[in-house]
């Protein structure tokens, strides 16, 4: 058995840790770009998610019922206003929208910068955030026309008189 305070078992010791810890720093750099590449991609979808909620917000809200020209000043409040202070790291944010008779389409254009060595990664100086949302516009006036008759028919064949 060595004696633990000789220099062979001491130095024997030392040389295994530093055996470890040059393994361990060509690990690490190996391990931190794909770390720092994930994190980034991860604020990258969060953006993405951010300006897709934005978009489908803003054109659920284009209001039905009001005339054209207030709808599309409402919509381009709402477009301005809507998801810009929760964007982490997107910039040059755009939003545009295109609205018709019984369509709406809400965009949101922006780019994320990407930091340091990661460009050679991705292959690129900027990743694109921008999202699109479009939907038909729906009016619930004939729907609501056809409930009321309905229960007006229902309220007529059952003896009672419908006063509402």
């Amino acid at each position: 058995m060595p004696k633990l305070f000789s220099a062979a078992f001491i130095f024997s010791k030392t040389r295994l840790a530093a055996v470890f810890t040059v393994e361990a720093a060509l690990l690490m750099a190996l391990i931190l770009p794909v770390l720092l590449s994930l994190i980034y991609l991860g604020f990258l979808d969060h953006d993405r998610g951010v300006l897709q909620g934005a978009a489908c917000e803003a054109a659920s809200l284009a209001d039905n019922s009001a005339p054209d020209k207030v709808r599309a000043d409402k919509l381009r409040t709402l477009t301005e206003e809507i998801g810009k202070d929760a964007i982490l790291v997107s910039r040059s944010l755009e939003s545009s929208f295109s609205l018709s008779k019984d369509f709406v389409q809400v965009s949101y254009t922006g780019s994320m910068k990407v930091p340091g060595l990661l460009p050679r990664l991705f292959g690129r100086e900027t990743l694109p955030t921008g999202r699109t949302f479009s939907r038909k516009l729906f009016s619930p006036a004939p729907a609501i026309r056809k409930i009321r008759g309905m229960r007006y028919l229902s309220s007529r064949l059952n003896g009672k008189e419908d006063t509402s």
